[in-house]
């Protein structure tokens, strides 16, 4: 501890020391002699009022990145809280076995995984299953719904955590293959994607922002704690936004009791097959992992169907939009060619993976709330246009409107979720920019509308501009 309190002795010292000391710069040049009356007690209040300021910054935590990390960890220990050494790495697995289940197979949970020795260490990352699933046998579910032409597999996804914490339990894709213990029902298994990494030791700042959350409540039954389980956990995880009680944006609350909603801003893709049959026109075919994040083709042997002609992609809009429960698939149009009613297709597509991990996680004893119907969504982007004209006062014109681009895009695309996009903000980052004379507004709007005006947000969207959606023209 830096802050360690001082008695009289060691400020009497300390004078003593200061008024004793030689002043080096009276032997070579001419010149006042040092003040023996003055200066030594300035030096020591100067000590004492660097003690005061630097106390003051850390209960105010202004300047967290600036502190003794172990001032910052007896500061925070007031609320009861320790720096975390990290969080585990967190992925999907596909078990999978080449011939069609005859019988019901069950993974349990705390199944173990690892990946392979790695040759410069000698070591591998243990991971362990933290749901349990079940390939049912055909009595219960047809052995095509597991089937990946792709692969000629029979597969199932189940979520792994590593056993250890930090940033070095981070594995890429296909690394986790061995299996911990025999498991004669399946002769594969690895992570089709790299795992979401876990965090490393937390740093000043991160222990800042938690702590503030703290005072605020952690637990996972609170507002806060719930946005704190997903930062803590997940490092895909770049903001959360939770909705509950009477917030109009609650848009499930007569279906689901205790309905709360939390719209994550982050995403973890995942390629996934599903093996089906052909409805009919107009006829939804739900994909079975959801959120759907994009259908990359469409096939009935070697017949490849034409997005936007042959079929379009459907993304639900009801109250379980860009979740786990969500229904989003294609939809085969009468404007193209399809298939006979029947024959079998195969969808090839994206989801985003981080919503089945958080919820999977979730539903663990240790964060599991009684009475809380959580439901993990996925945050949408709200894209924005800006034109403007800019006149340049002194230096490079086009020096000047580089670095006006740039703060702009910076300022908009880091706002969280449910921040509205004032104009009055992007005037202040544009003025601090040296060079810049005048900045008019000729659009701020919402993609596609007009005008110029303040932008409001949504809990379940962030705001975001492309470049191409950026238009400053110089004008003098």
């Amino acid at each position: 501890m830096v802050l360690l309190r001082k008695t009289v002795t060691d400020f009497s010292n300390k004078i003593a020391a200061s008024v004793g000391s030689r002043d080096t710069t009276v032997d070579t040049y001419i010149g006042p002699v040092q003040d023996v009356f003055i200066t030594p007690f300035a030096e020591v209040f100067k000590d004492v009022s660097d003690n005061v300021v630097y106390l003051s910054q850390l209960q105010s935590l202004k300047y967290a990145s600036r502190f003794n990390p172990e001032d910052l960890d007896d500061f925070v220990y007031n609320e009861g809280i320790l720096r975390w050494t990290g969080s585990p790495s967190v992925a999907v697995v596909t078990f999978s076995r080449v011939e069609p289940p005859v019988a019901d197979i069950f993974i349990p949970v705390n199944f173990p995984l690892g990946t392979t020795q790695n040759p410069k260490t000698g070591e591998s990352v243990q991971f362990r299953t933290i749901e349990s699933k079940t390939m049912y046998g055909p009595l219960v579910t047809p052995s095509s719904s597991y089937y990946n032409s792709d692969t000629g597999r029979y597969e199932i996804s189940v979520t792994v955590s590593s056993v250890g914490k930090g940033d070095n339990t981070a594995v890429g894709a296909n690394t986790i293959t061995v299996f911990q213990r025999p498991f004669p029902d399946f002769e594969y298994v690895t992570n089709k994607v790299a795992t979401t990494s876990g965090l490393a030791r937390e740093t000043n700042d991160d222990l800042a922002i938690r702590y503030r959350l703290q005072v605020r409540g952690n637990q996972e039954a609170t507002p806060a704690g719930l946005k704190l389980f997903g930062l803590d956990n997940f490092a895909s995880v770049e903001d959360a936004y939770v909705v509950y009680g009477n917030n109009p944006e609650l848009t499930r609350q007569t279906d689901d009791a205790g309905a709360v909603d939390v719209w994550v801003k982050g995403a973890t893709p995942l390629t996934a097959t599903h093996d089906t049959t052909y409805p009919g026109i107009a006829e939804l075919i739900p994909v079975p992992q959801q959120p759907l994040l994009s259908v990359i083709s469409v096939k009935n042997g070697g017949v490849v169907f034409i997005q936007g002609l042959d079929y379009e992609v459907v993304t639900n809009e009801g109250v379980y939009a860009y979740s786990i429960q969500a229904r989003s698939g294609i939809r085969f149009t009468s404007n193209g060619i399809t298939p006979a009613v029947g024959d079998p297709i195969t969808i090839t597509y994206q989801y985003n993976a981080l919503m089945n991990i958080i919820s999977s996680l979730y539903r663990q004893p240790e964060y599991y709330v009684m009475g809380n119907n959580v439901l993990f969504r996925w945050a949408q982007p709200l894209f924005i246009e800006l034109e403007a004209t800019l006149k340049v006062k002194s230096g490079n014109p086009n020096d000047v409107l580089g670095l006006v681009r740039n703060r702009v895009l910076n300022y908009i695309n880091v706002l969280k979720l449910g921040l509205n996009v004032e104009e009055f903000d992007i005037d202040a980052e544009v003025s601090r920019v040296y060079g810049v004379d005048n900045w008019v507004y000729t659009k701020l709007a919402v993609k596609g509308g007009e005008g110029v005006s303040d932008i409001d947000v949504s809990a379940s969207q962030y705001p975001y501009i492309n470049q191409a959606d950026l238009i400053i023209s110089l004008t003098s």
